[in-house]
């Protein structure tokens, strides 16, 4: 191990701002065990063993046997050259969030984790690095350096596992304890290049073949604890800024472990297609993939969709019906029948969205009534027709309406 040590340390003493020689200053102050844990370490490992090109992180995990606002005071109280250091405390956990420079570094006081029911959030104690480790999600995310003793934590065999470009579980019970490690395994899969051990796998399936869990027996109509659909959508979000969603998706389908979701779904390449067209265009794409749910109370309320939200899908539902069984109706609708049609319903645009990248029949008239006709204006304004003789009303209205009508429907005629 003294090799991988070396090449960790040699590692960390690059990281920018001199941190890593500030945390060996707190370390000979306060005697307090400072580790670098979770995805910048693995990284290094995958870069070391499998030749990949490694980029500087800006996400960088500490873990302390002490206090870790200690740490991160001492870390912004002595660093220099820098024109931002923030810190965030988050007291439930014991964790402390600098942002230097754009630069985020994650400090975690050691602590042990029960969960009292699936899904829900653990109950914590202060603890050693050892026992931390215990609570983390896969084998190659509980690798730990401690910075003193340049000691290399690896219970659960992480670095074997990055060799073999292997996704292990940490435990049996990992799934039910933290749900959303369904997602984020897939989303290693796809970005590392890793493969599912067949235990994890088996898992994972056997896991989602129990839902609906009950979150406790004092809470039987809890069936979808908050905390659950909490971190499966922050998961979810990460993905969309930083991944291909599509190939995440795709890889909890092959792994048939898709009803974390909800268990309608169904992802066959129209499906993805529209996945891809909702990023384009800029929109919700957790309502994407909610929108065909059967009972979509129950995937509202799992995922705590809102109430504007949840209108959105209703509408999206109503008007697809509505665009397939009379579809002879719109064959001739001209660009202002169109616009009257969605405007008139106050059809918000997120539901126009959905429709387009469900590729209903038209979709093509919404996509141009999202990106043209909707902005198009009359000639005249409210001003204008009030020195033409118009008193403010409904008379007024409908004749701006008419006039802008007029302008819309020129787009056929050009």
């Amino acid at each position: 191990m003294s090799d991988i040590a070396d090449y960790i340390e040699g590692e960390l003493v690059k990281i920018p701002f001199n941190l890593y020689n500030l945390i060996t200053k707190y370390i000979e102050s306060n005697n307090n065990k400072v580790a670098f844990v979770g995805g910048y370490l693995r990284d290094l490992l995958i870069s070391k063993f499998h030749k990949n090109s490694f980029s500087q992180p800006l996400d960088i995990d500490l873990v302390i046997e002490g206090s870790s606002i200690s740490l991160a005071r001492f870390i912004k109280k002595n660093i220099v050259n820098v024109d931002l250091c923030l810190i965030k405390e988050f007291n439930l956990y014991n964790t402390v969030e600098i942002n230097i420079n754009d630069y985020k570094i994650d400090i975690a006081s050691a602590r042990k984790e029960i969960y009292s029911a699936p899904g829900l959030n653990p109950t914590v104690t202060n603890s050693t690095i050892e026992e931390d480790l215990k609570r983390r999600d896969f084998t190659i995310n509980s690798i730990a350096f401690e910075v003193s003793t340049r000691k290399i934590y690896d219970l659960y065999g992480g670095i074997s596992d990055i060799k073999s470009k292997k996704l292990n579980l940490l435990h049996s019970n990992s799934i039910s304890d933290d749900p959303s490690r369904l997602i984020r395994c897939a989303k290693y899969a796809a970005r590392l290049d890793f493969n599912i051990s067949n235990n994890s796998l088996k898992q994972s399936q056997e896991t989602v073949r129990q839902w609906p869990w009950k979150s406790s027996e004092t809470h039987q109509k809890m069936i979808y604890p908050p905390a659950l659909g909490i971190r499966i959508r922050m998961e979810l979000s990460e993905i969309y800024k930083h991944d291909n969603l599509n190939n995440i998706i795709s890889i909890i389908q092959k792994w048939e472990i898709i009803s974390i979701l909800h268990e309608n779904i169904k992802v066959d390449k129209r499906f993805l297609r529209g996945l891809n067209w909702i990023k384009k265009l800029n929109g919700n794409y957790m309502l994407y993939l909610l929108k065909d749910a059967e009972d979509l109370e129950t995937a509202c309320n799992r995922f705590l969709v809102n109430n504007a939200e949840k209108k959105i899908l209703e509408d999206y539902s109503n008007i697809k019906k509505i665009l397939k069984t009379n579809q002879k109706k719109f064959m001739h609708f001209s660009p202002s029948s169109w616009t009257e049609f969605i405007e008139n319903r106050n059809l918000d645009d997120e539901t126009v969205k959905l429709l387009i990248c469900d590729g209903v029949p038209y979709w093509r008239n919404l996509f141009k009534w999202l990106f043209i006709y909707k902005s198009i204006k009359a000639k005249k304004d409210g001003e204008t027709l009030k020195k033409e003789g118009w008193e403010p009303g409904k008379g007024m209205g409908k004749e701006l309406k008419r006039l802008r009508y007029l302008e819309i429907d020129k787009l056929n005629r050009n």
